[in-house]
This record gives structure tokens, sequence and C-alpha cells, in this order.
């Protein structure tokens, strides 16, 4: 039975043969045709190509403002100058009136001075006028010179940037410590303070036009400086 079954199947074949079937077709040899294949893990992955900026793009990047510099404002126009105070009004003198007139008044260093005491200062009341100053206070004016003003001083008031020419010296018989207050080339005042043995106070002597001659009468009324004592007030009794 298997040889019946071998020779059909070898009959078919060369049947198959004869009638020109075609033979399976053959793949080429790589190895013959020299072509090298690389095997690959995987599927290949897409390399990302990166960003280039372009000069031409319209997204450029936004420049970085460094600070500006703080503009300091520049004044302009004319240099600004002291405002003055219209003149002194003084008292219209007395016919009658002493040679010589006192001003007392309170020492303004009353710690290095003796309780109880006032200055005194003699002037000519044809040349001087006792007044109220600018701010309430009692000052000596000079009748002949505006602005010429003998005022008390306790050591404060000075103008910014001011210098000060220091010197002691005698006005008469009085020691004083005369400081000359400057700003720039412009004198502004002088103070004086000086005193005798019981009592210290400070005065200013201030001016615009005729320094010198101001200076000359107010040191003329400052050579008279003394100290007294000043008189209780006496304090009336009510009778029962």
């Amino acid at each position: 039975m298997k040889r019946r079954f071998l020779f059909f199947i070898l009959a078919v074949s060369l049947l198959l043969t004869a009638c020109g079937a075609p033979a399976a077709t053959q793949l080429p040899d790589p190895l013959q045709l020299g072509v090298t294949i690389t095997p690959t893990a995987g599927r290949a992955q897409p390399l990302l190509a990166t960003p280039q900026a372009s000069p031409t793009s319209p997204f450029t990047p936004t420049p970085v403002l460094s600070a500006t510099p703080e503009l300091t404002a520049t004044a302009t126009g004319p240099t600004p100058t002291d405002t003055l105070l219209p003149p002194l009004d003084l008292p219209t003198e007395k016919p009658s009136a002493a040679a010589f007139n006192a001003w007392t008044g309170l020492p303004t260093y009353a710690g290095d001075s003796e309780a109880g005491r006032l200055f005194r200062l003699d002037y000519d009341p044809g040349l001087w006028a006792q007044t109220p100053g600018n701010f309430g206070e009692i000052v000596l004016a000079h009748r002949q010179i505006n602005y010429c003003v003998i005022s008390t001083w306790s050591g404060r008031g000075l103008p910014p940037d001011a210098q000060a020419l220091h010197e002691f010296r005698q006005v008469g018989t009085v020691p004083y410590d005369i400081n000359t207050i400057s700003v720039g080339d412009d004198v502004k005042f002088v103070t004086y303070v000086g005193g005798d043995q019981r009592l210290l106070t400070g005065f200013q002597v201030s001016f615009q036009d005729q320094k010198e001659q101001c200076l000359q009468d107010a040191e003329t009324v400052l050579a008279t400086l003394r100290s007294f004592a000043a008189q209780p007030t006496i304090t009336p009794s009510i009778t029962p």
C-alpha cells in the first residue's frame, strides 16, 4: 500500500514539472551582494531639531533697560536774596529828653548770673530809640541808620553755612567775647557776650548799610554795661 502511495506522489511531481510550473523564487544572498545589514534595536526615533533664532524672526527678545539716572532740578532765574522786613517804627524823640536813658532787662545767661540781677545799658535818646523789635522783644534801634539794631542774644539763630571770627576784647572797661558772623563774604551781624563779676549777658548788633558806623555807635552803648539788683515789688496789703 505504501509503495503505491509513494509512486502516486512521484508521478504527480513529474507531471507538474513537465507542465512548466514556476519554481519558487529565491531572494539573493546578501553576503553575495557585498551589502552589510546593521541590525537595529527597535524603531529609530526621529531627531528633534533645535530651534535657532532667526535674524528675520519677528519675535525678538525684549532688551533689558538699564536704570536711568535721576534728574536733579536746577533752579533758574535770579539768585534768591534775603527779604528785608520793613524798618522799625521808632517813637518820636521827646524835646525834653534826658541826655541818657537806661535800657534794662534780664540777663540772657541766667545760669551764669546771680539771681535777682538785671543788666543796664545807657544810650543817647537822640541817636537810639527803645522800641519793640520784629518779634516783639525790646531792642535799641538807630535813628539815623536803618536796620542798625542792638538786641539781646543767647547764642542761637546762626544762619546756615555761617562762619564766626572770634576775639576777646574790651569795649570801654567791659570784657566781651565778640563773634563776627559771616556767610561767604557778607557779614551778617556781630555778637557781644560780657558782663561783670555778677552777671553775664549777650547782645547782637545787626545792620545792612554803614556797618562800621553802626558798630561804632553800638559799642559806645555796650561800653556802659553793668548789673544791678532788681528792686522787689511791694505786694499791697489788705486792711481788714
